[in-house]
């Protein structure tokens, strides 16, 4: 009889470790397309809420009235931007292909100092010649091949920008509902932490949530502020295409780059235009830029977390790696966690 009954209870364990394995995967499958707007979300109201409450205070103490100004806030900086890109790819893109097509009609630089670069330089440099004395055909039958290849790369960027705006959009709808029962969600995140671990579950959330507030601190409003005042330097100084050199400045300035590679080519593109005022200009804003990049990060950086370059250099490229774009900003959060957490284990046992 005790036989039977120990059997029955390993099959009523088994099943019930079967049903809750099921539900768990049909939820993940159901959530998965939300989770990244979700996590997104929960790193914008950790570190804009001091913001937010500040607003509500300003505000007769109403909470709908600083959602409201939180709305604008986040459509500014999160919606718009990738608007004024786009509009700006689809109103000047004629301007590029009538570049390309009168580009072998002009004189090109014959690039002679290439001659100079010991062992590869005299065959690059004959190279080069053969291809700017002759129409392009040769180069256009040589990237013929990979036309298909580079079509379909192009269709999966496009996939990619429209995924992220979806996640823009979760992001921001999440980021209201967070807002507005903030109170409550960080509780139930305590409690839920706590059944966890009694021991670590509140210091993991603290940590967390310094760890979220300082890349987002230190790495992303830095990265902001720097790619909307090289923006706006790259419009005033007539730069063509200027919504994407102010995305391609911020995604470099994310992943640890700086906003030097950007502004030089930016710079090095005016005084080759002959524009030798804008190209004055803006050296002096890359030297701008390049002070405050390092000033802010690690400023930002230091008010909320005490963590290590690398560790968010680390993080930006793997997240972007595994991710994609959105890894931008989960990866530095992940790395920064972990070591948090391992440090504070660490200074524990000592």
């Amino acid at each position: 009889m005790s036989a039977e009954k120990n059997t029955y209870d390993l099959l009523k364990l088994i099943l019930n470790l079967l049903v809750i394995g099921l539900i768990i995967i049909v939820t993940y499958r159901v959530v998965e397309v939300f989770l990244f707007g979700f996590f997104w979300a929960v790193m914008v109201v950790i570190t804009t809420w001091p913001l937010m409450i500040k607003i509500q205070h300003k505000l007769f103490n109403k909470r709908w009235l600083s959602l409201l100004v939180m709305t604008f806030i986040l459509a500014f900086v999160c919606v718009i931007p990738f608007i004024l890109i786009i509009s700006s790819i689809t109103q000047n893109g004629h301007y590029l292909i009538e570049w390309a097509k009168t580009l072998p009609h002009k004189e090109l630089p014959t690039f002679d100092w290439l001659e100079n670069i010991p062992m590869f330089g005299a065959e690059l440099h004959q190279n080069w010649i053969e291809l700017i004395k002759t129409d392009g055909s040769d180069l256009v039958s040589k990237v013929q091949p990979y036309i298909g290849t580079m079509i379909g790369w192009l269709l999966e960027q496009a996939t990619n920008i429209g995924i992220f705006i979806f996640h823009g959009g979760v992001m921001i709808i999440f980021s209201l509902l967070l807002f507005l029962k903030g109170e409550s969600f960080t509780k139930y995140v305590y409690l839920f932490a706590n059944r966890l671990s009694k021991q670590y579950g509140s210091t993991t959330v603290t940590l967390a949530g310094q760890s979220i507030r300082a890349v987002a601190l230190g790495v992303v409003v830095t990265a902001i502020t720097l790619a909307f005042i090289g923006g706006i330097s790259l419009v005033l100084t007539g730069m063509p295409f200027p919504g994407i050199l102010t995305l391609i400045l911020f995604i470099c300035c994310v992943a640890q780059i700086g906003p030097v590679v950007v502004m030089l080519g930016c710079i090095i593109w005016q005084f080759w235009d002959g524009h030798t005022t804008s190209g004055i200009i803006l050296i002096v804003v890359a030297i701008i830029l390049t002070t405050l990049d390092s000033v802010m990060r690690a400023f930002l950086i230091k008010k909320g977390a005490d963590l290590p370059f690398l560790l968010i250099l680390f993080g930006v490229i793997g997240g972007m790696l595994g991710f994609g774009i959105m890894g931008l900003f989960i990866g530095p959060v992940v790395l920064a966690l972990t070591y948090k957490l391992i440090q504070t284990w660490i200074n524990e046992q000592s």
